[in-house]
């Protein structure tokens, strides 16, 4: 039994959670929208908010993260007080997170609420929330407790500090409420709007009020309205210059419009065309600098010379796909780079940048790159990035990308409704299947032995044809949901599906029915791989997770939480005992599934660089030293219990991974003449033992000769699966595909049937014919027999 299986029978019916420590090396730039972003009036530094349970604060001038902050959920707003002592950062589920910026044992958590912060502002040590919960907090930090709360018949939408003793409060209703709050007493309250308050500030004891629809009013320091006026317009945001003396509104058509704050006069108005505008904050410093987010990227902005500069470029290219080949993963990034990482490095030895558009990619055995563009070409390029073969397939985009088993065929899908069958490696069109689904086609699978193609659409249908005819085709339509991947078994016909609705299940190609669906819902599924061996099926999920399954009972054997960011992509290693999972952020993690830990893992770069890193500090990275915080920031925490010393190393090689080194043939043939297999295996220490077709070689040294005499009445498939252990109890497996020449099978019983791979009987065969022997299933052979080929039960026959 192997490693892999005896870890998940010691832990049966348990689910793990790992934990993660890809905050230990933080990613500087961005891989969702960036939906606000915060000013430090202090030090000027900027906070940005993107849909991560995280916050970062950035240093303009160097252009680098400053400070991490790891959040229980989604920041909603920040404040620095106490000259910066403390980061104040509340959240989407109601809780404030207090972070004592000169040592991390002192962070604490306010929760009052449950529900989500819609504001928060600070006075000295204390600060001033609105929560959904219709309720006003203001609490003390240094005495850590709530000085005043009051709940409201409306929503308030924000809250400010009038003075050391008072706040001002307004709601949804256009209501602002004039409170002391030291004796729990409303002094006053007016109603200015019928829409919603979304900004108060104070400017030389006036009260300047902003409401949804586009009003704005000014107010005495008892309330009354002295000055008030309509822009016509919806305000999404308003930001005051560092003296006040100006404030500029956004509104909800990407206009800025800067205000004298004592005239009200409007001194600009500008409409950038080239950009839509997120949010905006004025400079801490500037009275003429105004700062724009347009979702990607920080720009300053001369309100007076309407000069525009990008400060800092946060978002970079996602890495969308991932392909093993060897001891390399190859990956491609959505600004059509595809890299080539080195799994015992840790580095990107190469990377190929295109001028085109590309969409997906295979990779043949021998390195070669397939591309396909989005203008509907397919391109073939050599493992030195040579162009090969270009050829315009289609008058739409090309997303999907599949290549045969045997790599004479390479199939392509996409956003019309076709399926493209070309031969490999001159991109000929062999066939094309018109109209096979009513949407985009999504995933693409083809069967171990290239007999069934199953193709996933947005038509949420799932079509399975006999390949490369594409006859007999048939339509699974149960899917109340799309279907966005799904995979054939490696070393039998079972397909496993799964999308939108977080359920995954089997299809059985033989009978052409569903086999199992299993029991337990996740998020929704975007990537699955079943494992070498066909024992395990990993999926993926929008949460962050990766679930590991038993194929044959459909247990949940573990569950390992990779990120916070949807899992894109997974890919297993060839001993099955490690798993490769790509998450949003170009997160590369290497799972251990006999360990049940992450020992290593890697964010991806563009322009070939990459930074890999292990949980004790170690890390390597192609970034040259001097200009590395460009890139990533190294979270340190200062905690007594979590101190962690980076080094940085050459490369990083980890030790579990060195299994042994196991020399075979990837293809033999077996025939009269010959049936021994040849294998050799080496081992930095000692080799424990050998197992093959369910035998033992018990082994005490360094390397390991054996001549295998292979029987086919012993085989259960195709595949004969080679693993050799050392005494760390690391694993190495390798696949040998046989072929068989010249072997023939008699018939022994009076009658004998004959069938194809649905189970339709095809031939009967009598006592004494003769049948070659063309493959191995379970308990038949495949054999040919009068020109047609079937199986035959092992039983029936002699060799």
């Amino acid at each position: 039994m192997s490693a892999l299986r005896k870890s998940f029978l010691i832990f049966f019916l348990t689910i793990f959670s790992i934990n993660i420590f890809s905050n230990l090396i933080v990613n500087n730039f961005e891989h969702s929208e960036i939906i606000d972003f915060f000013v430090n009036e202090n030090t000027g530094e900027i906070s940005t908010i993107v849909e991560n349970n995280y916050l970062k604060t950035y240093d303009l001038k160097e252009k680098r993260i400053t400070h991490y902050y790891s959040t229980s959920s989604i920041p909603t707003h920040v404040e620095w007080i106490l000259d910066n002592k403390y980061t104040i950062i509340a959240e989407s589920d109601g809780t404030i997170e207090v972070f004592n910026n000169d040592t991390s044992l002192l962070n604490y958590k306010i929760n009052v609420t449950d529900e989500s912060i819609s504001s928060l502002s600070s006075f000295r040590d204390k600060i001033i929330f609105t929560s959904l919960d219709k309720t006003v907090y203001v609490y003390n930090i240094t005495k850590r407790k709530v000085e005043f709360q009051r709940r409201f018949s409306t929503i308030p939408t924000v809250a400010e500090f009038y003075d050391e003793r008072t706040i001002l409060v307004a709601d949804h209703s256009g209501k602002i409420f004039l409170i002391d709050y030291l004796n729990n007493k409303e002094i006053k309250a007016i109603e200015i709007d019928n829409y919603s308050i979304i900004k108060l500030s104070i400017v030389n004891n006036n009260v300047f009020a902003f409401s949804m629809n586009g009003n704005i009013y000014v107010l005495d320091k008892d309330l009354k309205i002295i000055n008030s006026f309509s822009l016509g317009l919806t305000i999404r945001e308003v930001s005051f210059s560092p003296l006040n003396e100006n404030f500029t509104v956004l509104t909800m058509n990407n206009q800025i419009i800067l205000f004298d704050s004592s005239t009200l006069k409007i001194l600009e108005e500008l409409k950038p065309d080239n950009f839509n505008i997120k949010a905006i904050e004025w400079s801490n410093e500037k009275n003429d600098i105004l700062y724009l987010n347009d979702g990607v990227n920080i720009y300053s902005l001369n309100i007076y010379s309407k000069s525009i500069e990008k400060l800092l470029e946060l978002k970079k290219p996602d890495v969308i796909k991932i392909i093993r080949n060897n001891n390399h993963i190859y990956y491609l990034t959505s600004d059509s780079e595809i890299g080539v990482f080195n799994i015992d490095s840790g580095i990107i030895e190469n990377h190929f940048s295109f001028s085109e558009e590309i969409v997906d990619f295979e990779i043949t055995k021998n390195g070669y790159l397939i591309l396909s563009e989005n203008s509907g070409y397919l391109s073939l390029y050599n493992s030195e990035g040579t162009l090969i073969e270009n050829k315009k397939i289609s008058d739409f985009k090309l997303t999907t990308l599949e290549i045969s088993p045997s790599e004479k065929f390479l199939i392509a899908g996409g956003w019309e409704n076709n399926v493209y069958v070309l031969t490999l490696p001159d991109l000929s069109v062999y066939k094309v299947v018109e109209n096979l689904h009513n949407n985009w086609i999504k995933d693409i699978s083809i069967n171990y032995n290239e007999t069934k193609i199953a193709v996933a659409s947005l038509d949420k249908k799932v079509s399975i044809s006999d390949f490369p005819k594409f006859k007999n085709t048939i339509y699974i339509e149960e899917f109340p949901y799309i279907i966005w991947s799904l995979d054939w078994a490696n070393n039998s016909n079972f397909l496993s599906m799964g999308g939108f609705e977080g359920i995954l299940r089997l299809w059985d190609g033989r009978f052409n029915q569903l086999y199992k669906r299993f029991e337990i819902i996740t998020a929704s599924i975007k990537a699955i791989e079943w494992s070498h061996d066909d024992n395990y099926i990993a999926t993926g999920t929008t949460d962050g997770n990766v679930y590991i399954w038993n194929s044959k009972n459909g247990n949940l054997e573990s569950t390992i939480n990779v990120s916070n960011g949807e899992i894109v992509d997974l890919t297993w290693s060839n001993d099955e005992r490690y798993l490769y999972a790509l998450s949003k952020g170009n997160l590369l993690s290497l799972i251990d599934l006999q360990q049940n830990n992450i020992p290593l893992q890697s964010i991806i770069f563009e322009k070939g660089y990459s930074v890999s890193y292990r949980k004790n500090g170690e890390y390597t990275t192609n970034i040259p030293e001097q200009v590395e915080n460009k890139f990533f920031y190294k979270n340190n925490p200062i905690s007594l219990f979590e101190a962690v010393t980076f080094e940085r190393k050459e490369s990083i090689n980890i030790p579990i991974l060195e299994g042994p080194v196991i020399n075979v043939p990837s293809e033999f043939l077996i025939s009269d003449k010959n049936n021994s297999l040849l294998l050799s295996a080496f081992d930095n220490n000692l080799i424990t033992k050998v197992e093959i077709l369910g035998q033992t070689f018990l082994v005490n040294s360094q390397s390991y000769y054996l001549s295998l005499e292979i029987n086919p009445e012993k085989l259960t498939s195709n595949v004969l699966e080679i693993s050799a252990y050392d005494d760390d109890g690391n694993k190495s497996t390798k696949y040998v595909h046989l072929k068989f020449e010249n072997i023939y099978l008699q018939v022994f019983t009076n009658q004998a049937e004959i069938t194809n791979e649905q189970g339709e009987i095809i031939a009967i065969a009598s006592r004494g014919d003769i049948l070659k022997l063309k493959g191995v299933l379970g308990d038949t052979y495949k054999v040919e027999y009068i020109d047609k080929e079937g199986y035959i039960k092992k039983a029936f026959v002699t060799l």
